[in-house]
């Protein structure tokens, strides 16, 4: 009976982040609208103008490479926009009142790290959509296996989101700080340039082998176009498959470490 209410608990912790849901409706519709034209007109024009030349073997195609790219960067900052909503349910005592309720705060935690991960993972679903019309002819196991990647990923960043803020437990450091962090993850990445490209310059190529958004998004494309790219990773698709359960443990196990030994009520500021 202990772990079946232990799970129901955790289900409803996550069924309350999929409600929140409907409250951006629109912005997700707005975030849509410009993902199409971005992958569209912006990444035709910009594939048109930039070659992998002398690095793998002809046929490569950056406007494929960019697509997966944009999407990456597309579930990061949506997931990554949960800080906001966590620093609004603080102010607004919600936090508070959850830490009041007679359940384990492991299980708060891990409910709203799912349920905020499966909400940006559902929120870029149509995203997904358009990046799967505009490959075209992708097998099912890659698309079963991309999902539940992006799906991981994304738990993980919502793990990343609920440590920083609500160890801080500031608004203006939250905006400050996951502005700062959307901008400087995703540009020293792998999702707008290949790692061998990068490697010109040590510090950005460093840089981007050591984040998990390269290893996601590279894994990605390693699923689609395994010949083609993967001579362009940042490692060998299993060594970045497990990077990525590696980074989804150590987030989320990190947000129920800041929720159970030292988040208390009060102290925002």
């Amino acid at each position: 009976m202990g772990a079946l209410s232990d799970l129901r608990t955790l289900a409803l912790f996550a069924y309350w982040d999929l409600l929140r849901m409907r409250r951006r409706t629109m912005f997700v519709a707005m975030r849509v609208v410009w993902f199409a034209l971005q992958v569209t007109l912006f990444a035709l024009a910009l594939s048109a103008m930039v070659r992998f030349r002398g690095y793998v073997s002809q046929g490569l195609d950056y406007y494929h490479f960019y697509l997966l790219g944009v999407y990456a960067s597309i579930l990061f900052s949506i997931s990554t926009s949960n800080a906001y909503e966590v620093a609004e349910e603080f102010e607004e005592g919600i936090i508070e009142y959850h830490l009041s309720l007679p359940v384990k705060r492991r299980i708060l935690t891990l409910g709203r790290a799912i349920g905020g991960g499966l909400a940006g993972f559902i929120f870029t679903l149509p995203m997904f959509g358009i990046v799967l019309a505009l490959i075209g002819g992708a097998t099912p196991w890659a698309v079963a296996a991309s999902l539940a990647a992006a799906l991981a990923f994304s738990i993980g960043v919502v793990g990343l989101v609920l440590s920083i803020v609500l160890s801080v437990k500031s608004g203006d450091a939250t905006d400050v700080l996951f502005g700062v962090l959307d901008a400087m993850i995703v540009r020293l990445s792998t999702i707008f340039y290949p790692a061998v490209v990068l490697s010109k310059v040590a510090p950005y190529y460093y840089a981007a082998v050591s984040n998990p958004v390269s290893h996601f998004v590279d894994l990605l494309r390693t699923f689609f176009f395994f010949e083609e790219y993967r001579v362009l990773a940042v490692s060998d698709p299993a060594i970045m498959a497990s990077y990525l359960l590696g980074f989804v443990a150590g987030l989320v196990s990190a947000a129920v470490y800041v929720v159970e030994r030292k988040l208390e009520g009060g102290g925002w500021r």
